[in-house]
Formats: C-alpha cells, sequence, structure tokens
C-alpha cells in the first residue's frame, strides 16, 4: 500500500497488527511513525507503549515477548523493529541467534493489542525465504522507498502549497540544487525557510541562499563550472574563500577529481546512448548527482575533460610528494586555459 494511503487509514484509526515498512527513505519512515504515535497516545503515560528494538543488538525473541504482554496504559503497544536483516540475505560477523520460527508464529496470531512495525531500510527483501514470505501475507507492506524525481517535484510543490507558502520556480529549483534533491534535507530546510517567511508566505531566491548553506561538495561543482569555463578570477576567489574557510587544499583537490571523473564517466556513457536513469544505475549514485552532470558535461570534449583529470592526478602526486607547495601548483591550475 502507498504511504499516503496507509496515513489516511491511520488517522481513522484503523490499525493493522503488523506493518513492514519498505525503502530507505527516512522522511517517510519518520512520518509514519509520528502519524502512528499521534493517533495512538492518549493522556496517559505512553513511555511503556512505544518500545524500540534493533535487531543487531537484540534477538528477535526479546520482540515477540513483548508483543505477547498486554499494555501497561491504552489500549495498544507499538513496537519498532528496526534493522530486521534477517529479512534480506545479508551475511553478519556476529550472528545473534534469531528464532524465527518463533516469529513465524507470532505473525500467524498476533495480539490484538499489539501494532508491530518492521523497519526495513532497504531496497528489497529476500522473497525466497519463508519468513518475508510470510511477514508479506501477514503484515500490512507500506512502499517508503526514496521518490523520483517525477515524484518529489510534484510532491513538494503540493506540500509547500498546502502550507499556504509561494515559491517561484528559481527559487525552488535552488532548494532542490541545495539540498541535492534529498527528501529528508528539503523538508527540514522548508522548515526554517517557513519560519523565516512566516508573515509574507513567499519565499524568494534570496531567502534559500541566506538560510541553506552550500556544502562543500556544491562549491567544488561551482569551482568546476569555473574552471572549465576559463573564470580564472572566479575560481580563484572561490578557492580563497574555501581555504579562509577552513578547508584544506588536498581535500579541495580530492573532490574536484572526484568531479571531473564523474563528468568523464557520464559523458562516455551519454556517448554510449545511456539514458538519465540507466547512468544512475550504472554509476549507482543520486539522480540528481547524475542529472547535474549530464547538463554539465554536454557541452564539454573528452580532450578538456581528460586532460584537466591528468593534471589534478599529477598535481596531487607533486603534492603528496614535497615536489611543489599545495596552493601554488593549484593555483595555477585555476589560472591555466583550457
Amino acid at each position: 500500500m502507498t504511504l499516503q494511503k496507509e496515513l489516511v487509514e491511520l488517522r481513522k484509526k484503523k490499525f493493522k497488527s503488523i506493518y513492514t515498512l519498505l525503502g530507505t527513505e527516512q522522511y517517510l519512515v519518520n512520518l509514519f511513525k509520528k502519524t502512528l504515535k499521534q493517533e495512538i497516545s492518549t493522556d496517559e503515560v505512553d513511555d511503556f507503549n512505544f518500545i524500540t528494538f534493533d535487531m543487531t543488538e537484540l534477538e528477535v525473541g526479546h520482540v515477540i515477548h513483548e508483543a505477547e504482554t498486554v499494555p501497561f496504559f491504552g489500549d495498544f503497544k507499538v513496537i519498532f523493529v528496526e534493522n530486521p536483516y534477517f529479512l534480506t540475505g545479508e551475511k553478519r560477523k556476529n550472528d545473534l541467534d534469531h528464532d524465527l520460527t518463533a516469529l513465524n508464529n507470532y505473525l500467524e496470531n498476533p495480539l490484538e493489542t499489539t501494532i508491530l512495525v518492521f523497519v526495513a531500510s532497504y531496497e528489497k527483501m529476500d522473497d525466497r525465504k519463508k519468513i518475508v514470505k510470510l511477514l508479506k501475507k501477514e503484515s500490512c507492506l507500506v512502499d517508503v522507498k526514496q521518490m523520483s524525481e517525477k515524484e518529489l517535484i510534484p510532491y513538494l510543490k503540493q506540500y509547500i502549497e498546502n502550507e499556504g507558502y509561494q515559491m517561484d520556480k528559481r527559487s525552488f529549483e535552488r532548494l532542490t540544487y541545495l539540498t541535492d534533491m534529498d527528501l529528508s534535507r528539503m523538508m527540514n530546510e522548508l522548515d526554517k525557510l517557513f519560519l523565516y517567511r512566516l508573515e509574507s508566505k513567499v519565499i524568494q531566491t534570496e531567502d534559500v541562499d541566506a538560510l541553506i548553506p552550500k556544502s562543500l561538495e556544491h562549491n567544488i561543482f561551482d569551482l568546476s563550472q569555473h574552471v572549465l569555463a576559463n573564470q580564472a578570477d572566479k575560481s580563484l576567489r572561490l578557492y580563497h574563500d574555501l581555504i579562509n574557510d577552513g578547508e584544506e587544499t588536498i581535500k579541495v583537490i580530492a573532490i574536484l577529481l572526484g568531479q571531473v571523473r564523474l563528468l568523464l564517466q557520464v559523458k562516455l556513457l551519454l556517448d554510449m546512448n545511456y539514458q538519465q536513469s540507466n547512468i544512475t544505475d550504472a554509476l549507482k549514485i543520486h539522480p540528481y548527482r547524475v542529472k547535474l552532470a549530464v547538463n554539465q558535461s554536454k557541452n564539454l570534449s573528452f580532450n578538456v575533460l581528460g586532460e584537466m583529470f591528468n593534471e589534478l592526478i599529477d598535481m596531487d602526486y607533486k603534492i603528496k610528494t614535497g615536489q611543489m607547495d599545495k596552493e601554488l601548483i593549484f593555483e595555477m591550475f585555476l589560472l591555466k586555459s583550457r
């Protein structure tokens, strides 16, 4: 079931005995947990009614024992089962002795006053396992996977509108860029922006830039654009800003090298007629990073990128072997025309 449909059911107090949250989007996991707690909570002391077990630290027998115990206060007890790695094909060195037979028995006959939530923060479970087959049969499977860009953008726009705020296209794109299209980060930053523009309800690009700090990776992305565009003055200014902020030249070179490597990989795959989604799968990185790299690499040649990559490799070697001063050699690199 989709998360939104299940949230509606929770708000109607229509609870299931067992839920399985499958996916890696932490914001959606937290949203489900928050909603469930809000609908279950009473005026009584709730600490005894909400319990979390980590399956990398405790055996599942502890979960079953707690699940078979009636709640101290209120009508329901909620148990969150974190890191249930036995639902996947993962092999662990210090594997605990999880009694899956006892878990099977409980899943077939759960206690009505217990709500058991398996937080399976994985891309998928091992469908060959008996416990997984039974869990899919007996539990409510809730999709909390990471949203695609096509799903995420309308979701965010609708959320902003529902909260009564306005953002133009430029400010919205700036938000997505500075948060790397990460839903959890976006929601956290939107909370700050909403508070900042509580009276006007209109969020401008200047507000986004003022409240959302640039990461080092974002600055390096900008630096690569300046270098490839032969904007030596902007390159030097940004580099000096990074140094003044306490960043190390070696670290800047390493991240810039990774950015150029990504551009080379993306350009190669584009020439092989890969689509953006295929590139994401092949490189196993965030789709938004791929989108930015695709746009940046379109007007660049292999020769320019290859030469820049080799320069950075050579520069890194000379610095680490003490052949040249790190700041001097990197400034010479930034001043070079391409």
